[in-house]
């Protein structure tokens, strides 16, 4: 394999973090009308894009709060899986360009990739700032191929690179 895409939910539970970090939101901000966890979409994407579309130009500092959620959590809910890691290494070792895409804004995006270790294995890291699509099509124009395998779950990613 020549090139992969590897969206971030394929090496941690990033809806579940981005699920925690509103209900921090919400207590740490506040507004008017009040963000509600409950009432946000399951996936990241959505959820941060509500988040986005909530906080409008009146919580303009939402975004530096996720940083500081991520920065102070991240250590404690993301476990690196040293199997994936070896392989994604492996695989980068061997040549293949490896992209991560995210719908999460990029300093949080990072922080994840970090303590999950496998930073340092992807050539391309697109963050999308709540829009997965628009990191898709980042990694996929920076690896020039808009036909560029995507993995989706860590079956996807070890199905693709263990061939």
């Amino acid at each position: 394999m020549s090139a992969l895409i590897v969206i971030d939910t394929a090496l941690a539970d990033i809806d579940a973090l981005v699920a925690e970090s509103a209900e921090y939101l919400s207590r740490r901000l506040g507004g008017t009308p009040p963000l509600d966890p409950n009432n946000l979409p399951r996936d990241a994407a959505g959820a941060l894009s509500a988040i986005d579309a909530w906080a409008g130009t009146d919580v303009a500092n939402w975004q530096q709060e996720l940083i500081r959620w991520f920065d102070a959590h991240a250590p404690v809910r993301l476990v690196p899986d040293p199997e994936l890691n070896s392989l994604l290494r492996r695989a980068a070792k061997q040549g293949t360009k490896l992209a991560c895409a995210s719908a999460l804004p990029s300093e949080p995006f990072e922080l994840t990739l970090q303590h999950l270790g496998c930073a340092r294995a992807f050539k391309v890291v697109a963050a999308g700032d709540g829009s997965l699509d628009d990191a898709l099509s980042a990694a996929q124009a920076a690896l020039s191929g808009h036909n560029t395998p995507v993995a989706r779950t860590r079956a996807d990613v070890v199905a693709a690179l263990d061939a």
